[in-house]
């Protein structure tokens, strides 16, 4: 999809997304003081890894699932690293998000710290910024949500967070809802701009509901209404002096569980990629893809969850994506 100011490609690489973004002129930045600085390359690209379900347990000591009988004595999650660790050095990206299930503590691991750091190794061994949040899954060992995410966000190169410093005004759902800001590139007038927006949100993971056959949680409207704040902040951040924009910045979404939207896309046709399960989403339908299309920024949603789906589809102007499973 080409457009006059700015050009968006998504690409895939096997089980991981890789988004390039293309700014030619575009648009504050106000990124936190003492985290380090995000920004565009000179030739006006920005290149974002996406990882999901890696479900890390204790390296060589834990087994692969589903594969062969041939392979099962020589596979183990020390593949996962070792395919990470080519993926980040063939394309060098200037960051990584991993999308949730980072670890597999209901089955594999009963230390979820020492999983977490064998997980993210090869980011933090590269020396490239990385973010993280949790799925479903992540929470079933030693550690709650909370607590895994203050650690995560303690880790070398992480640029994790909590919650948003403003969290308190909107009594927000979960642990790692955060935003972060990517700025212009050096000698650009957009310097001092954020010229595109990542929105992280953390998708919780299972309802305590009754009454549903899935249940899979969802975006909550506390965490709807921080992103919608955020999202009119940063657009009137946008359009003020220095260099005022006439349009907001686009956005990216990361969540792990896939919003029920995804569910509709079921021929080759109408994606770019392959669909080779179900799409496993909320029970019921909390509205966020709604949201984003009113407010019209985020060009696209990306989730992981659903191992082997690994495909983009276009919906109201907002591409929805897969990742597939990393690990």
């Amino acid at each position: 999809m080409e457009e006059t100011r700015r050009r968006f490609v998504i690409s895939s690489v096997l089980s991981v997304s890789l988004i390039y973004l293309c700014l030619s002129t575009c648009h504050v930045s106000a990124f936190d003081f003492g985290r380090r600085q995000l920004r565009f390359n000179t030739d006006g690209r920005f290149k974002i890894l996406q990882v999901s379900d890696m479900h890390y347990g204790f390296g060589k000591e834990t087994q692969c699932s589903d594969v062969s009988p041939a392979e099962f004595p020589y596979c183990s999650d020390l593949n996962t690293t070792s395919f990470l660790q080519r993926t980040i050095a063939s394309e060098k990206p200037d960051l990584i998000v991993f999308s949730g299930d980072n670890v597999y503590g209901l089955c594999e691991t009963s230390d979820v710290a020492k999983s977490m750091d064998m997980a993210f190794a090869p980011a933090i061994e590269s020396g490239i910024p990385w973010v993280a949040i949790l799925g479903n899954h992540d929470q079933e060992s030693d550690m709650t949500r909370e607590t895994m995410m203050k650690y995560i966000m303690k880790l070398p190169n992480s640029l994790s967070q909590v919650n948003p410093p403003d969290a308190w005004l909107y009594q927000i759902d979960g642990f790692g809802n955060y935003n972060l800001q990517i700025e212009g590139p050096f000698g650009s007038p957009l310097f001092f701009k954020s010229i595109l927006n990542l929105y992280l949100l953390d998708g919780g993971s299972y309802t305590k509901l009754d009454g549903f056959g899935y249940k899979y949680d969802w975006v909550k409207t506390s965490q709807q209404n921080w992103y919608e704040h955020t999202s009119k902040w940063l657009e009137m951040e946008h359009k003020r002096w220095p260099f005022p924009q006439n349009s907001t910045a686009p956005g990216l979404v990361y969540l792990h569980i896939p919003m029920p939207e995804f569910a509709l896309f079921n021929k080759s046709t109408e994606m770019t990629g392959v669909r080779q399960e179900s799409t496993c989403s909320p029970p019921i339908n909390s509205g966020f893809f709604t949201k984003l299309v009113e407010r019209g920024e985020v060009k696209g949603v990306f989730s992981g969850h659903d191992h082997v789906n690994d495909f983009c589809a276009e919906l109201h102007g907002i591409n929805l994506c897969y990742a597939g499973g990393a690990g």
